[in-house]
């Protein structure tokens, strides 16, 4: 026991713990009469109500505000049975919100709902029965009302009675009905009703109803036990069993299975015959009754309280009438090419409706007519196009594809039914040559309807026998069967309606029928709903130039534009694009900056919008004789600064080489002297260490002072000339060839000379080679001293 308690006292700390824990949520429910005109003022009702634990009345305050009022609800629990009634201005009723302060300073949620509503219309007076199938068991009171519109807001139906004593009573329902208990009325006595209706913002009262609780008891539901087809009558049975009632009415309502509307007919009591049925028509019908009393009493008190309880409908019986001879013709149509004799015509035809054909279709017998007056007959059975059915396109019945060979005349379709076949139907061929100009058509779209109105020449129009409009979808992948309609010929509009998808063209067409024979006149394409068109196809660039470039596309199919395309927008980049018609594939853009890379786009564009962009990338070309910087740099001034710096390279190495190898500078090799010399000898490399050395000659001067007149003729070419500007021709001296080869002179400024001593190379004193002759050669071509030797050899003056 003791362990008992403990468990007990436990689970009730926990319960203690969760609810000081738990948080309440308090909803706020506001309406107000849009019924009424508004005002500045309007007054709104509340109601509240709360989710989770109860908030305690001592312990909370509910606020209401609005953006400039504030309402405070005093002693609030969170479930108030009573509305409250704030005025707030008319802009503001859309903007309450409330506020719930508790003292344990625990944060509560509160939700605000703000709605228009309307106080409830008036009940209908309550129809109170006794079921029939009750009547040997509690046999209670069952009353139902009904209510001009369903409420927005919560409603509370309370059912009032009262007896024969005058106490009344009642019962609150939600709903509208509501069941009196046995126990809760007095059996064979009188009784008056009525319904109120209450909202927060009003109540509404039904009209009183009294009647004798015996005469409410609802009769059996009779059985339609069976019929007759000529003529066609049905017949049923009903019983009324029912202390003091011996006789019934009854009502009967039947329809044909297209019809949705039922016939009601009155005063019958175990039959029904229907005049004049239609042939291979299916009928349905249904009749219920009530019993009447077999005196009947003629005070209008005693009328009014015998309420006269009718029972519940029987189940739907339905009847088939036998068939008949078909009336009318079908309605036949042709899908047709221009040059349809040299191709395949479709025949189309409309299912002949039950009314006309009046019996179960076998077969459908197509006709050709040849010029020669031959007739050939073709019979295809009935067949229902089914997936055109599933497309919303009913009430079309598709042929086998015929080909109309060169000489076909005419083409007759008809059908045969069990009894006899219909007049056959000339089908309209199509005609060649007609002109029609001044014919417009238009479709305005609609939501799942398309409205074709078109306008004709008077002249035209007196010769026209009907119009005929027709839709397809211009889907390939789509069967869809052939929909036309004919038009009187003094109507010029007519209106599709079906199921029509969404973002599909239809090419809507417009003939007229002159002589029996088929006249283009006009077509369209047209959509019950647009959208945004996808991506351009096949976009790309050509002719590009360093400034302009051309813009290349294609247009999207009609099959997947989702819409009439009204225009294109070609643009480069971000910029604003330009629009161009949408019969146009190609665009021209200028003014564009050369060697640029640019970003080109197309879109395009219907009534619900700008579709996805199309980009392609490309770079503008150089401007002719235009070198950019660029391209200057790295085949120009790259090369150069690169050859340059190998030069200063070689050259410093050049130096540095020479400064590590010679110590003696100048160069003896850069003298003429040595232009002869072996240079494969003089230099096997950079800085030999071969036995091989050049040799230098020795240069020995002797100074003789001789006179300027004694030049021998074997002076150099430099002296010579020098003597031939000073002196006559007849002062020359001649000289012999004995004279000393080994001195030679030079001739000074002051009419003196100096001889130099022979240059002996040391190879040729060492060897004792070299002729004269050689030697003469060498001078002749040392008479014109180098720069170099100018430089870096010794003058006379200086020595």
């Amino acid at each position: 026991m003791a362990w008992t308690n403990f468990i007990l006292c436990f689970y009730i700390l926990i319960y203690l713990w969760i609810c000081c824990q738990a948080s309440s949520v308090v909803n706020v429910n506001c309406w107000w009469n849009q019924s009424l005109p508004i005002a500045d003022n309007v007054s709104v009702v509340c109601l509240t109500s709360s989710q989770g634990i109860p908030l305690n009345c001592d312990f909370c305050q509910l606020d209401v505000m609005t953006p400039v009022q504030r309402h405070q609800l005093p002693n609030t629990c969170a479930n108030i049975s009573n509305p409250f009634v704030i005025s707030v201005a008319s802009e503001h009723r859309g903007h309450i919100r409330c506020m719930l302060k508790c003292r344990d300073n625990k944060e509560h949620t509160c939700n605000v709902t703000v709605l228009g509503g309307n106080p409830p219309s008036p009940p209908s007076r309550p129809d109170c029965v006794i079921e029939h199938m009750d009547m040997d068991m509690d046999m209670d009171i069952h009353c139902s009302w009904s209510t001009a519109y369903k409420p927005v807001m919560p409603t509370i139906y309370t059912l009032y009675w009262e007896d024969h004593m005058g106490e009344i009573w009642s019962k609150v329902s939600e709903n509208e009905h509501c069941v009196i208990k046995r126990s809760e009325y007095e059996k064979c006595n009188e009784m008056t009703v009525w319904v109120t209706a209450r909202n927060v913002l009003g109540t509404a009262e039904s009209q009183q109803f009294k009647f004798n609780t015996h005469s409410i008891i609802r009769p059996a539901t009779p059985d339609i036990t069976n019929h007759t087809s000529s003529p066609l009558e049905i017949f049923w049975e009903m019983s009324c069993d029912i202390p003091g009632f011996s006789g019934k009415k009854c009502e009967v309502q039947y329809h044909t299975v297209d019809d949705v509307n039922w016939t009601k007919v009155d005063d019958y009591q175990v039959s029904f015959w229907l005049e004049d049925p239609q042939p291979f028509t299916e009928y349905q019908f249904r009749v219920r009754c009530r019993c009447e009393h077999e005196e009947h009493e003629e005070n209008e008190e005693h009328q009014e309280l015998e309420h006269k309880v009718i029972s519940n409908w029987t189940s739907v019986y339905s009847v088939r009438t036998p068939p008949a001879a078909p009336v009318g013709k079908l309605d036949v149509w042709s899908d047709c090419p221009p040059n349809f004799e040299k191709s395949i015509c479709n025949v189309f035809w409309k299912e002949m409706p039950v009314y006309q054909a009046r019996g179960e279709i076998n077969n459908y017998i197509v006709t050709f007519k040849l010029e020669n007056g031959t007739e050939i007959k073709q019979v295809t059975r009935q067949r229902r196009d089914t997936k055109s059915q599933q497309s919303g396109d009913e009430g079309c019945q598709r042929l086998r594809h015929f080909s109309l060979l060169p000489g076909v005349k005419d083409v007759f379709v008809s059908a045969n039914t069990s009894i006899s076949t219909s007049d056959p139907t000339l089908l309209a061929l199509p005609v060649q040559g007609l002109s029609t100009p001044g014919v417009n058509l238009s479709v305005t779209e609609m939501n799942q309807k398309l409205v074709v109105s078109w306008s004709v020449p008077s002249w035209l129009s007196k010769n026209i026998q009907e119009y005929v409009v027709q839709h397809v979808s211009v889907e390939p992948s789509h069967t869809s069967c052939l929909n036309w309609t004919r038009v009187n010929k003094t109507q010029s509009s007519v209106t599709f309606t079906g199921e029509f998808r969404n973002y599909t063209a239809y090419n809507v067409s417009l003939f007229a029928v002159i002589d029996n024979s088929s006249n283009f006149l006009r077509s369209t394409l047209a959509y019950t709903l647009q959208g945004v068109p996808p991506k351009v196809p096949e976009f790309h660039v050509k002719n590009i130039s360093h400034t302009s470039v051309t813009l290349i596309w294609s247009h999207i199919p009609v099959h997947e534009s989702k819409g009439v395309i009204l225009q294109y927008t070609v643009g480069v980049n971000e910029a604003t694009g330009v629009n161009v018609s949408s019969d146009r594939t190609s665009y021209q853009i200028s003014e564009l900056q050369p060697a640029q890379q640019y970003q080109a786009w197309v879109s395009a564009v219907t009534v619900a919008g700008e579709g996805a962009r199309s980009i392609t990338t490309f770079s503008t070309e150089d401007k002719p004789g235009y070198v950019t910087p660029t391209l200057l740099a790295i085949f120009i001034i790259i090369p150069l600064f690169v050859l340059t710096l190998l030069i200063v390279l070689i050259f410093m190495l050049r130096s540095s080489i020479s400064m590590l190898c010679f110590e003696v500078i100048p160069d003896p090799t850069n003298s003429k002297s040595f232009k002869h010399a072996n240079f494969q000898h003089v230099w096997p490399g950079i800085c030999s260490t071969s036995g091989s050395v050049l040799k230098i000659s020795e240069l020995e001067i002797v100074e003789n002072l001789i006179s300027v007149t004694a030049i021998p003729p074997s002076e150099t070419i430099l002296d010579t000339e020098f003597t031939q500007d000073h002196k006559p021709d007849g002062d020359r001296e001649i000289i012999e060839d004995n004279v000393e080869p080994a001195r030679e002179t030079v001739s000074g400024r002051d009419g003196w000379r100096k001889d130099y001593s022979e240059m002996v190379d040391t190879d040729e004193e060492e060897g004792g080679g070299g002729g004269d002759e050689d030697d003469d050669e060498e001078w002749e071509e040392q008479n014109c001293v180098s720069d170099y030797e100018r430089h870096f050899m010794p003058s006379v003056e200086a020595i």
